[in-house]
């Protein structure tokens, strides 16, 4: 692998933290501040990412002007978390948006560093992707669907390996119209995407549970990316169609902003972030909830609105 791009931003060493999930024990029903004291008001992290053990984690650590990110990692090694370095693929470019495969085995992030041919920043961004081999994290390579790249955000990677991702489709009498789409694993690649969920406003953060039964997803309270934000979760129906969008609900729902989901492999855990867009110069924060408010929270549409179930 060429050499990554050093990180500067995290300066002090980490307190020690023992156990999985950076030793925080098990999520709550409703959403808490997750590794308050490391991941704190001091940084601007957006986003986390686990393997499938919960040992080793990936996370976007920005810049204070915004202007740069760098992709993070930490592990346990004898117990104990290692202080956060930038990860072995990371760039001198924006990186973010990580999301890791519940196999362990692929990495998929956004970055605006260079296309293979180029040696200057790309003014668009694309999806980017490294696979763990026997020697660690090889040669990271953009990402195409159907022969094509996507220039989406946050990514999610399901069990078989397909792909979920938020797209610009069209623009209708001058307006943008975003859809969430996926795309099936086609070797190192990826096949044509298809819809799944259309005529949204503004493109959309989301992750997808490993066995596809749900995806949740950032909605902005106004078109446009403008306003606040709120996490949404679709249901996928046994004929293969997907309900609409519903609030994710009072367990995760605040007055600011919650954006930047993933989930564990196991998908029990649900992770995302908060941020007040009205005021930037406080940092966004993690947190966690135990997933299974997603299921209650279908529970709870289907006893008040029961024509959801076969909505699409």
């Amino acid at each position: 692998m060429s050499q990554a791009s050093q990180s500067t931003q995290w300066t002090e060493p980490m307190r020690k933290l023992r156990g999985p999930w950076l030793g925080q024990g098990e999520p709550k029903p409703v959403a808490t501040e997750f590794c308050a004291d490391v991941l704190g008001s001091r940084l601007r992290v957006s986003g986390i990412t686990f393997d499938p053990s919960g040992e080793e984690a990936f996370f976007s650590l920005n810049t204070p002007d915004g202007e740069s990110a760098d992709l993070m990692e930490t592990r346990m090694v004898d117990g104990v978390w290692t202080n956060p370095e930038a990860a072995p693929f990371n760039s001198d470019q924006i990186d973010n948006d990580i999301s890791m495969s519940p196999d362990g085995k692929r990495l998929i992030w956004r970055s605006w560093r260079p296309l293979p041919g180029n040696t200057d920043s790309e003014k668009g961004v694309s999806l980017w992707a490294a696979d763990r081999g026997e020697d660690g994290w090889g040669e990271p390579f953009p990402v195409e669907c159907g022969g094509e790249r996507k220039a989406a955000v946050y990514p999610g990677i399901s069990d078989d390996g397909t792909l979920y991702f938020s797209v610009r489709v069209a623009v209708v009498d001058g307006e943008p119209e975003y859809a969430i789409l996926r795309a099936r694993r086609a070797g190192s690649q990826y096949a044509t995407p298809e819809a799944v969920i259309g005529g949204l406003t503004s493109a959309a953060d989301l992750c997808v549970a490993p066995d596809e039964s749900f995806l949740v997803a950032t909605i902005f309270r106004q078109p446009r990316f403008k306003g606040q934000a709120d996490l949404h979760v679709s249901y996928q129906q046994p004929d293969g169609s997907w309900t609409e969008l519903f609030e994710l609900g009072d367990a995760v729902r605040s007055e600011i902003t919650e954006f930047c989901p993933t989930i564990s492999a196991d998908g029990t855990r649900l992770f995302f972030c908060r941020i007040d867009r009205e005021d930037r110069s406080v940092p966004a924060r993690a947190y966690w909830v135990d997933a299974r408010t997603i299921a209650q929270r279908r529970e709870e549409l289907e006893r008040v609105c029961p024509e959801s179930e076969s909505q699409s």
